[in-house]
């Protein structure tokens, strides 16, 4: 990676893999991922894109991203701008979505951020429109539909691997949020 430009909160930078390469990261701010050479997957927000050359995406902020780069002859490149901003929620959504597969109390969030629970609690809800409860399960849910839908694994793992940790929950959380089991995620492709 290699940055091209740097002011303010505004942040471009040039990337170029040349092996394939898997990440799933927390998007504290908005971003555009422009790609200019291969093709890349993206999935946040229980969505999936598929990105070629010329393709451009737009990444909210406070996104979790899960970026999946193919490289096969030619190596990937990709133009990403990232906008900064002086958002609060950020430093309240950083590490609850960092360790999102972790059962980490909230009292624990919420000395990490010098608050009372009650504090912590408020303030996610206001920045997010959930409690912090519900927020980890969206966003596990969605990892877990990652895991089937784009990485084929079977739905045991899927369901572990996203943090969860009673199968039959998960699989009634699931049907509630997307309509459909599961195992019809990995036999149809819903994505």
């Amino acid at each position: 990676m290699r940055l091209l430009y740097a002011e303010g909160a505004v942040n471009i930078a040039h990337c170029r893999y040349q092996k394939p390469s898997e990440d799933a990261f927390f998007m504290p701010h908005a971003a555009v991922t422009y790609v200019r050479q291969g093709r890349k997957v993206v999935c946040f927000n229980g969505r999936q894109y598929e990105m070629k050359a010329g393709d451009a995406l737009f990444i909210p902020k406070n996104t979790i991203l899960y970026s999946d780069i193919l490289v096969k002859r030619e190596d990937f490149i990709s133009v990403n701008m990232t906008i900064a901003d002086n958002d609060a929620a950020c430093g309240l959504l950083q590490p609850v979505a960092c360790r999102l597969t972790d059962r980490v109390p909230l009292e624990e969030l919420a000395r990490g951020q010098h608050m009372s629970l009650s504090t912590f609690k408020r303030r996610f809800r206001r920045h997010t429109g959930a409690s912090p409860g519900q927020w980890v399960i969206t966003k596990r849910l969605e990892r877990a539909r990652y895991l089937l839908a784009h990485k084929q694994l079977p739905v045991t793992a899927a369901c572990f691997e996203s943090g969860f940790e009673d199968l039959s929950y998960f699989i009634r959380r699931y049907r509630r949020q997307f309509g459909h089991t599961p195992g019809s995620e990995v036999l149809g492709g819903m994505f």
